[in-house]
Order: structure tokens, then sequence, then C-alpha cells
């Protein structure tokens, strides 16, 4: 019999009046866990029937169930999440918020998509391919709502390092017309853009891959403090790439370890050759688009909601300069020079290439993946809407994969351009398809119109559009505040791309944040708990002073998981633990130890919290609150199961797991963890098993016979 009851009680001062609430309950002391279940009658969870079953037999299984599954609506929505948000579409108030935002961030398309396709080493066209083909694709499987994919500079400058090593350099500024005609070429050289659409459908499968195995939970290795530090490192890469095309510097490439180092170098020795006039160009550009993004937009934005399209000014502006004041003839001014209309011709990439870069296209395939992740999950968090990790890796891929076939490099998702297409009204991926409706003019009709766009205008463009990233310097210095662990993370990443090379600094990104989980998971929070007087709470000795350790009884609590790797630890904490006990000094009878115990009810006089010997200084019983134990391992059942036995007979102290939960306790049964450890010192809560423990003493000294523990009613 439970009474559970509410008691409001007034407390009245001079200043102000307070009421506060007390809550008394009375019910019966639950001898273990089995009683506490018998008494409620609990019932036995769903039998999962894969579980005692193979790999191969659990994905049988799976795909049974998905093809049972094909024409349910949950199905089919879940692989083409378009179908899910379209049917709830309103025309009245999403519509024009996606037509404004697609038309603004089609706009964006057109600098960016120039710019970044020079950064892969190949014609300024491309760029604007991947604002397209890709984004058909993604607006039908993704699951964001919010992010703009195409070019992003990160990517592209990654894609451009392995063009650079197996690319022949002869089409980075011709048309894919061009590029096609050497399709032929068979064997040892590979045109740039051959190399980068078998990169593009590489990443593409190896993001479908990672999704189908359902490897979506590479977004928790993949921290936001590891991709900050990544792409602010890679930002400072782009930087050092378009210098060249700044100051109309005639620089190497380089590739490998440390070429960053190299680069610099390098630009610096040619500084005396610059062009004065592409210098010029260069810092005005900038300077119009840093005044207007820095003072000029913050004013305006908030009279009018419709950004002005600086970058897309700055490039007709540098268009018309060029063409009608021949620069390039008079100042020999670079220019992007011929750009094709229509659509690309579909070819396969060589696939003879994918042996040689199938390595190297798994760090672009997870990088990409791991941009987009993030900002999908800030624009879900701030919608309220959910996103499924897995389904954007698969979404993410099949892009890749249909615009591998029409010239494109993998596609990722813009900060910049993703932050402008949900501040400007972007409700849904409609927005998308506007944006590849205005793009595709470009591609059919105006894309010549922009063949006398100097170099130094679409460098300046790019410089101006990476202070998104730059900005994230604050990421650290935040991280240094309030996690030490994460700035480190951070840091790591992003000296070893800036020293050595984009890769590695990937790869030592992912150690360094597998590190710093395998560390907190190591040796997770653990406290000795103690009683506050009056309540049935138990808290952390080190943090409540009025918290009173239950004199003969240690109460532990372990914050995590154990297992093979932190399971020595933990049984050291434990001893380190148990070598400390704060005890009161009101009363002097000794409590006697009690190590087996028998299954019976006796009726009891009420008891008082903490009758054993208050100033026993012998530790009889070891409580392990596995309240907030999330997982145990073989290796740690076995680390239990020790404990166990040398806390029984080297010390003879008594082990008692109380709070366990469901799955905890399922883990430990198939674990055979019961069969060397009574269930019956298994209680439901720390209360439980502490008055059970305290009447069964009590007994003991009232009958003076070697009894065990006696369950009270």
């Amino acid at each position: 019999m439970i009474n559970v009851g509410f008691i409001e009680k007034m407390e009245s001062n001079v200043a102000n009046e307070k009421k506060s609430l007390l809550l008394k309950v009375e019910r019966q002391i639950f001898s273990n866990q089995e009683q506490f279940d018998d008494n409620f009658q609990k019932n036995d969870p769903p039998v999962d029937k894969n579980v005692d079953k193979g790999m191969l037999s659990q994905l049988k299984a799976s795909c049974s169930n998905q093809c049972s599954a094909m024409a349910s609506r949950e199905f089919w929505c879940g692989l083409f999440p378009i179908i899910g948000w379209l049917s709830k579409y309103s025309l009245k108030d999403q519509l024009m918020g996606d037509v404004v935002s697609g038309c603004t961030v089609a706009i964006m398309h057109i600098p960016q998509g120039l710019g970044y396709a020079l950064l892969g080493g190949v014609s300024p066209i491309i760029g604007l391919y991947m604002a397209f083909f890709p984004v058909l694709i993604y607006v039908c499987l993704g699951t964001s709502h919010h992010i703009s994919i195409g070019t992003f500079a990160v990517t592209t400058l990654m894609t451009g390092k392995i063009v650079d090593q197996y690319g022949s350099h002869d089409d980075a500024n011709f048309s894919s017309e061009h590029s096609f005609k050497m399709d032929n070429i068979s064997g040892i050289h590979y045109t740039n853009l051959e190399v980068a659409t078998a990169v593009c459908l590489m990443v593409g499968f190896w993001q479908i891959l990672m999704g189908i195995l359902r490897l979506g939970i590479l977004g928790i290795i993949l921290s936001d403090h590891l991709v900050s530090g990544f792409t602010t490192a890679a930002a400072i890469h782009v930087v050092v790439s378009q210098t060249k095309n700044l100051l109309g510097l005639k620089v190497p490439r380089f590739n490998g370890s440390f070429k960053l180092i190299r680069s610099t170098v390098a630009i610096f020795g040619a500084l005396p050759t610059a062009n004065l006039a592409e210098a010029v160009i260069s810092c005005i550009a900038i300077t119009i688009m840093a005044v207007h993004n820095d003072w000029l937009k913050p004013w305006y934005g908030k009279k009018i909601k419709f950004p002005i399209p600086t970058e897309l000014i700055i490039l007709v502006i540098g268009t018309a300069s060029s063409y009608f004041g021949n620069l390039t003839s008079d100042y020999g001014i670079k220019t992007l020079n011929h750009i094709p209309t229509g659509f690309p011709t579909p070819r396969s990439p060589p696939y003879e290439l994918f042996p040689s870069i199938i390595i190297d296209t798994i760090p672009v395939a997870i990088v990409a993946y791991a941009v987009s992740l993030s900002m999908a999950k800030i624009f879900a968090r701030k919608r309220g809407y959910e996103i499924s990790s897995n389904q954007e890796l698969f979404a993410q891929g099949a892009a890749n994969v249909f615009g591998a076939f029409f010239s494109c490099m993998p596609v990722s998702t813009s900060l910049s351009r993703s932050m402008l297409q949900e501040s400007v009204g972007g409700e849904t991926q409609l927005a998308s398809v506007v944006s590849c409706c205005l793009l595709l003019t470009i591609l059919l009709w105006i894309g010549p119109l922009f063949e006398s766009l100097p170099l130094a205008v679409l460098a300046s463009v790019i410089i101006v559009a990476l202070k998104g990233m730059f900005i994230q310097f604050r990421d650290f210095k935040s991280a240094l505040k309030t996690s030490p662990l994460d700035s480190i993370v951070w840091m790591a990443t992003f000296l070893a791309v800036v020293i050595v090379d984009i890769d590695i600094g990937l790869l030592v990104g992912v150690v360094a944040s597998i590190t710093v989980l395998i560390y907190r998971g190591h040796r997770p929070y653990a406290a000795t708990l103690g009683h506050l007087q009056g309540t049935e709470m138990h808290v952390d000795v080190e943090l409540f002073s009025a918290a009173v350790e239950v004199p003969g009884i240690k109460i532990f609590r372990w914050a995590g998981a154990i297992h093979f790797a932190n399971g020595e630890t933990f049984r050291h904490v434990v001893d380190s633990h148990l070598g400390s006990h704060k005890i009161p000094t009101s009363v002097t009878h000794t409590a006697t130890s009690v190590h087996d115990k028998e299954s019976a009810n006796v009726e009891v006089s009420p008891l008082k919290y903490g009758t054993l010997d208050p100033t026993a200084t012998n530790i009889k019983y070891l409580i392990l609150d596995c309240s907030a134990l999330s997982y145990v391992d073989l290796s740690g059942t076995k680390i239990l199961t020790t404990l166990h036995k040398d806390l029984t007979k080297s010390r003879g102290i008594s082990l008692v797991l109380t709070n366990c939960s469901e799955p905890l306790m399922k883990q430990l049964e198939r674990q055979d963890y019961f069969k060397s450890f009574p269930k019956s010192q298994v209680y439901p809560s720390i209360i439980d098993a502490v008055m059970t423990i305290e009447s069964s003493n009590r007994c003991k000294n009232e009958s003076s016979i070697n009894s065990a523990i006696v369950p009270v009613d």
C-alpha cells in the first residue's frame, strides 16, 4: 500500500510570503527487485527475435521487413521525403518565401559556382552544372528543408588536389566540350574533368554505401569542433590558392605534405612579378563587398527584406569593364575565356581510374557529408523539424552519382548560401527548384556573357565568401573556456590541416575526436552518495555538505558505461572510494555484517534511516547505484563479477545493485552475470536497499542469531 500526499505549508516573513509543498510517502520496503516486479505485475518486454541471430540473419530479416512495407506510405516518405513535405505544402504561407529565397540563392550560385570550380581545376561552367543537376536529386531525397547544395570551397579544393595528382592540367580554362573531345584518351592521361567526374562518382558511391550501412553515426565522431577547425584551416588553403589570381602571379602547383607552406614561400618570391592592374581590381572588388556586407547590409536589412546581390553586381561590372576597356590586351588580365551554352552531353567517368582514387575520395565523402549534416542540424533545431542522418548520406550520395554523369564535381552544403536561403524566407526545398529554374536560363543563354570576367574578380568573390569560415576562430576561443578537450580537437585539426595537408588534417582530427571520446568514457563522473536528512534523496557528499554517508554502507554512483576500455579504471575508482567514509558521531552501538540473505517476511516497527552503527569505520555493504550506468559489455560484467567475489571473500563487504534499468538487467542476464551474483541483491532503489539492510541488522540484534538480510513487506 502506497500513500502519497502533498501538504501545503505557508512560510511568511517581513519581506514576502513563501509557499512550499511537502511530500509525504508511505509505502512498503521492497526487499529486492524481484519482489518489486511481482508486486506491480511487471510485463516482459517484447522479444527481439533477431537479438541472438548472426549478422547475415539480421540483414535478411531487415530486408524482409523492408520488402513487406514497400507499399506503405511510411516507406515511400522515408525514401522520398519530398512526398511528405509536398503533400503538406501551403501555397499561401510558403510559396512566396520559397520563390524569393530561390531567386536570391540562384544569384549567389553564379559567382560562387564560377569561382569555386576554378579551385577544382576545371572549367568555371562546371560550378553552374553543380548548382543544377545534383540539386534536383537532393530536393527529392534530402530531409533538410533549408540547406543549399552545390559548390563548396573545401570540397572543391579537396577535389582539386586529386585532380592535380591525376589530371593533365590542360582544361582548367576550357569548356566542357573541349574536355569531352579528350575522353577517348585512354590509359595514362586523363583530363581534369575526367578526374573530377570520377571523383564525384566515387564520393557518391561511398556516401550511398555509408547510408546503406547506417553509418550516419559518423556525425558523432565528426563533432562540430572538428568540422569547425577543419573548415577554418581549409579556408586558409583556399585563400593561398587564390592569391595568384588576386595578384596575377605565376606560381607552380604544389602537392603533398607542407603544400601550404611551400605555396606561401613561392607566392612571396613571386610578388615582384605581380600584375598591378589585377591587384587594383582585386582591392576594389574586395573593398566594395566588405563595406556592403559589414556596414551597408546590416543598415538597409532592417528596411528591406530582399538583399542586394553585391557579388553579382561586381561580376557584371567587372565583365563590362574588361570587355569595353580591353583589359586583357592592354594590361594582360586573365579572364574566363570561352563559356559554352546548353547542357553537357551525359558521359560516364573513366572507370579504369577508380582503383587509383578509391582511397583519396573517402575524406572528400566524409567532409562533404559532415558539413552538410552540421548545417542541416542547425536549421532543424531552429525550425523544429527532424532530419535523418542516414537519409542525408543516401541523398547526397545519389546527388553526386547523378551529377558525375553530367560533368559535376562532388557537391556539399554552402554555409553562406544556406544561411541566406533560410534568412530571406525559404521554407522548403522548393526554393532550390526555383533556383535551378533561374540557373537554367544561365546555362542555356546567358553564360557566354561572362567570358570577359577577370579571374581577379572571381578570386575576390571567393575570398569575401570565406569570411564566415574565418569567424569560426571564435569556436576555439569559446571551447577553450567551456571545454578544453574540445579546444584540443579544434586546434589539433586546424594545425594539421594548415601545416601538413587537408586529408592528413582530417585524419588527425578524427583521431583526436575519438581519443577525446575514449578519454571521457574512460573515467566518467563517479561519486560517493550521502543521505540528506529528512528526505529520501542521496547526493554527492563532495557537493553537499549536509549529505551524510550511511554508517557501514558505501553508496557509489558511476555515471557512464563499464567496458573493456575503462574496466580497470572503474575498479580503481571503486577501491579509492571505499578507502574514505564520512560518518556522524552521535550513536555508539555496533553493527553486524551479513553476507547471506534468506527469504523471510517479518513485521518490524517503523525504522529510522541510518540505524547501523554511526561510528562504524568498517564498510559492510557497497551499494552500486546503477541509475546512470548506461551499458556493461562482457568485460565489464567480468569486472563486476570479480568485484563481487573480491569484496565478499577478501574484505567481508556485500555488493548490492540498485536502480538498474531494464536494458541493463537484460544485458547482465544475457552475459550470465546472475549465475555468480544473486538476483536477491538487486533492489529497485537505494532507500529500499538501505532500509532492508538496516531492518535485517536490527532483527539480528534483537534475536541474537546469525540471520541473513530479512526482506520487509
